[in-house]
């Protein structure tokens, strides 16, 4: 939705919003579920079956299209192998093993001209973009048509549905960050249907004891099949459940997306729900899936996108040593990323899947996407605050910080169009989304940087806060 007509949706009567919600499913339905998704969740699922030697062959003939594309199509690409000696007569019999003759793609240069990966014809009329912080508060560009959200949606409902159980297309609920009840609403329903894709779209931003009821009546009148969306989401709603021993739905199995799903998670969505948990690693780049099968193992689908993971060196990870991330995606022709570095570190798996699916291989380590647990001065409990820097061409990167119960710290890398609107923006979108008012201090800082951590990387979101074992604050 744009800003207008989120604040059209925000200010409307309750019929009005449920007419907007199956209108905008329609919309999406038909964007996810149309055009080729059938043809390309069919082609997921027949590829399990091939032997190795046909899938790498698959594999190289995806890349070496992908890396002509680039360098035929994209003046960025064309001029960076050149600068690297990259010549054409590689590229005309490019194999697997030539992908670290490549230059890396630096995430820096995506976030400074995310158009500057198109090609040349789709530059002329750019597809419909999303604008996203990623798992380091760095605003990105990317750019999806129709085709390559089928590819997206295809390739989750032919490996990590399927593996767990389900289909993409019966009824689900989903716990993520789009606002379907305006935060500002303190009263129930805390949630919205989506006829058109059977979806119950729960509200992130209202989990509290107090409206438990609603959203625990809602799972039982929907009863839905799958329990998706972001892990930290879906805990806390778990969390409180258990704790207020309410009756509720079982769901086949539980999803999770955005973030790790740590094991104390895993524990209480499992024990409440009485349903196998399974992890999912994604981004919006659309270079790689990574699913959980039912031995619980996460597996890459790499007919999806290439991971590479390198020690700082550029060398390859052995298996067991963590590295970081390299994406090479195949789904999206028209906005390419090739050998991307996203920012996230992982290792490979020593051992192999007993589930068999040696084609696709396994992830030993994922550590990415953590996150500290922020208490609004309400009692909810928070992990993603992207958002707050979402759509601002001055800010650069953003940290989130909690200092105390009442005291926040928002840390900006500014760009040179950043004005003290930026933080007017961002103060409102604290105020209405999360619900922190005048009685709460808001401290706007500009930085050159923002401190790493030891592993290179610096934390999103951080709480000072103390918290017990039981994960309630000791302020």
């Amino acid at each position: 939705m744009s800003k207008l007509t989120d604040r059209v949706y925000a200010s409307s009567p309750l019929w009005v919003q449920k007419v907007g919600i199956n209108a905008f499913g329609w919309y999406w339905a038909r964007r996810r579920l149309g055009g080729d998704f059938q043809r390309f969740s069919q082609a997921y699922e027949d590829r399990e079956s091939w032997d190795q030697d046909r899938f790498r062959g698959y594999l190289q003939e995806q890349l070496r299209a992908q890396v002509q594309r680039a360098y035929q199509e994209v003046p960025m690409y064309r001029e960076s192998f050149r600068n690297h000696s990259v010549s054409e007569d590689l590229l005309e019999k490019f194999t697997l093993e030539d992908l670290n003759k490549l230059p890396l793609l630096e995430k820096s240069k995506v976030r400074a001209n995310s158009a500057a990966l198109l090609t040349e014809t789709a530059a002329k009329n750019p597809p419909k973009y999303f604008n996203t912080s990623g798992t380091t508060g760095t605003p990105l560009r990317i750019y999806w048509d129709f085709s390559v959200h089928q590819h997206n949606i295809a390739v989750r409902a032919a490996r990590s549905f399927r593996w767990a159980g389900v289909k993409y297309q019966e009824p689900r609920a989903v716990l993520a960050g789009r606002i379907v009840v305006p935060p500002s609403h303190h009263r129930p329903p805390f949630w919205r249907y989506n006829m058109w894709e059977k979806q119950l779209y729960l509200s992130t931003y209202h989990i509290l004891r107090e409206n438990l009821p609603d959203y625990v009546a809602a799972i039982n009148r929907f009863k839905p099949v799958t329990m998706t969306g972001f892990a930290s989401a879906n805990y806390f709603l778990a969390k409180l459940i258990g704790e207020s021993k309410l009756e509720v739905h079982s769901p086949r199995a539980i999803i999770t997306t955005s973030e790790r799903l740590a094991p104390e998670m895993r524990e209480v969505l499992e024990r409440v729900y009485h349903s196998r948990a399974f992890q999912e690693y994604g981004g919006v780049e659309n270079c790689t899936l990574a699913s959980e099968c039912e031995k619980g193992r996460m597996h890459v689908h790499s007919d999806f996108g290439l991971l590479e993971i390198l020690r700082p060196d550029g060398t390859q990870a052995a298996p067991g040593e963590v590295g970081e991330m390299v994406l090479t995606g195949f789904a999206n022709v028209n906005q390419i990323f090739i050998r991307y570095r996203v920012g996230d570190l992982a290792a490979w798996s020593k051992d192999p899947c007993p589930c068999g699916r040696t084609l696709f291989p396994v992830l030993a380590e994922l550590s990415g996407r953590q996150e500290d647990i922020i208490i609004l001065p309400d009692g909810r409990e928070m992990t993603r605050f992207d958002f707050l820097f979402k759509d601002l061409d001055g800010v650069r990167e953003g940290q989130f910080v909690q200092e105390a119960l009442n005291h926040f710290v928002i840390n900006l890398v500014p760009t040179s169009q950043y004005t003290t609107a930026d933080a007017d923006e961002i103060r409102e979108r604290m105020r209405v989304r999360y619900g922190v008012d005048s009685s709460s201090q808001v401290e706007i800082r500009t930085l050159e940087r923002i401190p790493l951590e030891k592993n290179g990387k610096f934390r999103p979101v951080v709480s000072r806060l103390k918290r017990n074992a039981s994960r309630q604050s000791t302020y």
